[in-house]
This record gives C-alpha cells, sequence and structure tokens, in this order.
C-alpha cells in the first residue's frame, strides 16, 4: 500500500513540479503544469459552478464535503481519518501527487474553501498541495480553457501514515488565555468580535481572551473581478500591526465562528507569513460559546 510521504523541504521537486515555498501559485503555473500526470485539481465550489464549467481536468469536492466530523454538539469538524482516505481515493492522489486547490475567488471571504480542504489534508500529513491564486474568476477573466468534461480519474491506493498537529482543542485555547507565549487569533470581522452579531449557533457572543483581532479578509486585494493575495511582506506587516498584533515568531492559535476562515488565516499565517507554529481551533466560538469560559465583548482590539 501506498503511504503519504511527509515532506520536509521548503521547496519539493516531483519530477517537473516544483512546489514554492509559500504554497502559492499562479494561473500560468497551473496552464504550464495542468496536463503533468502526477497534478491533481481540486475545484472546492459548489457542484451547480463546478457544471457549469471548470479547470480542464479539476474534480469537484466542495467545501461541506471537507467538513463531515462532528461530535455531540458541534457539527461541521474536520474529517475523519476514513472520510479523507476516501475523497483522496477517488480524486487519484498518490504519494507522488502535487494537489492544486481553487476556489472561486469572486469574493474576499471564498478562499478559505481552498484552504480548507489543504488543511484537511495537510493535518493527515499530505503536504505537496498548493492554493491556486485568484481562483476561478481570474483563471476565467485571463480567458483561459475551461471544461464542463468529468474527468475520468483512475481511483487510488491513498492511506494516511501520520496525523500532523495543526490541530488546537479547547483546552488548548484555555491554556493558551493563561500563556503570554502562545497567541490567539480571531479571524473573524470586527462585529463577531465584539459580540455585535446575532448569530443562532453562537450561544454567547463576543470573543476569547487574549485574542487579537487579524480578520482573513484584510490579506487579499480586489483585481479586475476577482481577489488576490496581498504580498508576503505586507502580509508579515499587517499581521504583526507595527507590534500590536501577531508576533511572528511565537505560537499562534487562530479560530473563528465554525473554522472555516481560521483555516484561512492558518493559510496566510503558516505560508504567507512564515509563521513555524500555527494551529487551528476547529470547534471554534460555535464550541468555546457552549462552555462556561470567559468571554469579553471589549471593543478594544
Amino acid at each position: 500500500m501506498k503511504k503519504i510521504l511527509l515532506l520536509l523541504s521548503s521547496i519539493t521537486m516531483i519530477f517537473a513540479l516544483e512546489i514554492p515555498k509559500n504554497h502559492l501559485v499562479d494561473s500560468n503555473w497551473l496552464e504550464k503544469n495542468q496536463n503533468e500526470k502526477n497534478l491533481v485539481i481540486i475545484d472546492t465550489r459548489e457542484k451547480a459552478d463546478y457544471e457549469k464549467g471548470h479547470i480542464k481536468n479539476a474534480i469537484n469536492f466542495p467545501k461541506n464535503e471537507w467538513n463531515k466530523g462532528t461530535t455531540i454538539e458541534i457539527p461541521k469538524l474536520y474529517n475523519t481519518p476514513e472520510q479523507i482516505e476516501e475523497i483522496a481515493k477517488k480524486a487519484g492522489i498518490s504519494k507522488d501527487s502535487i494537489v492544486v486547490f481553487y476556489s472561486a475567488g469572486k469574493e474576499d471571504t471564498d478562499f478559505e474553501n481552498a484552504a480548507t480542504a489543504m488543511w484537511s489534508l495537510w493535518i493527515y500529513g499530505f503536504q505537496n498541495s498548493v492554493i491556486l491564486d485568484g481562483g476561478f474568476e481570474k483563471w476565467l477573466s485571463e480567458k483561459r480553457v475551461i471544461s464542463k468534461e468529468v474527468p475520468n480519474i483512475k481511483e487510488s491506493d491513498f492511506e494516511i501514515e501520520k496525523f500532523v498537529n495543526d490541530v488546537a482543542s479547547l483546552n488548548d485555547v484555555v491554556n493558551a488565555i493563561y500563556d503570554e507565549n502562545i497567541q490567539i487569533s480571531d479571524a473573524r470581522v470586527a462585529k463577531f468580535f465584539k459580540g455585535e452579531d446575532d448569530r443562532k449557533d453562537l450561544l454567547r457572543h463576543g470573543h476569547i481572551p487574549t485574542a487579537k483581532l487579524t480578520p482573513m479578509i484584510r490579506y487579499l486585494k480586489k483585481e479586475n473581478s476577482y481577489y488576490t493575495f496581498v504580498s508576503q511582506d505586507e502580509t508579515k506587516t499587517t499581521l504583526n500591526n507595527s507590534g500590536y498584533g501577531i508576533e511572528l515568531d511565537k505560537p499562534l492559535i487562530v479560530y473563528c465562528n465554525t473554522g472555516q476562515k481560521a483555516k484561512g488565516l492558518w493559510f496566510i499565517a503558516k505560508f504567507m507569513a512564515d509563521m513555524k507554529d500555527v494551529k487551528v481551533y476547529d470547534g471554534s466560538m460555535v464550541e468555546y460559546s457552549r462552555t462556561n469560559f470567559p468571554i469579553e465583548t471589549s471593543e478594544e482590539f
């Protein structure tokens, strides 16, 4: 049985393909390599959008396919090993594959779908993956080839070998509140941070104590009809906020409401800001609001 190979190098060469250190590729890179036999392209948009047209050779696994793990009360947690293996086999992913994830690219939030899919494989040891900057909308605006044909995928024998600890538990979060060396980051917008929202799935409103407000959307910019990432230098500057935000050399736990934007911010902090220790609190505020642990609603951020 083939095993998932954990790659440690900052730049990985697999045959003719190269993974950039920041795990972000542009449309030129994808167009050049899209017919490589080891490349797997995954479209994370909804099925109806995929059927209207997609990047050639792409297979569709929308965001909900990556959030099927559950507990008694908290839905949409990360997939079990069996669920990930099923997706990977259907997608034809092997240990030698490079996986390109793309989202719609139309909004400053939808890249979280590609990031969620990438994180879901990453935590189970598969790291040969990248995100397409600008998503499908950029690809379409550049008049590159699209297809309505569903590719014929040969099922792989993908097997998970290990679990990578990029996941934070509720206990980890509570410990971080009282540990000045571990940072907590809120990927939502200010109204949620300040407790001014009316989401029904949150039993209490506000933010986790000591958390810094670092909305995921700060790190994307609109170009024409699509959104792309800001530069790595700008990402680091914005995330650090002149020393009043996140310290780039300290461990970080990120959260949001349901874990989706947290996974987007995980990608930004880990790859665009080159932080070494970034974990996602997947239960996020939906879980935390159901506990008796403190919540703050101050406007200071």
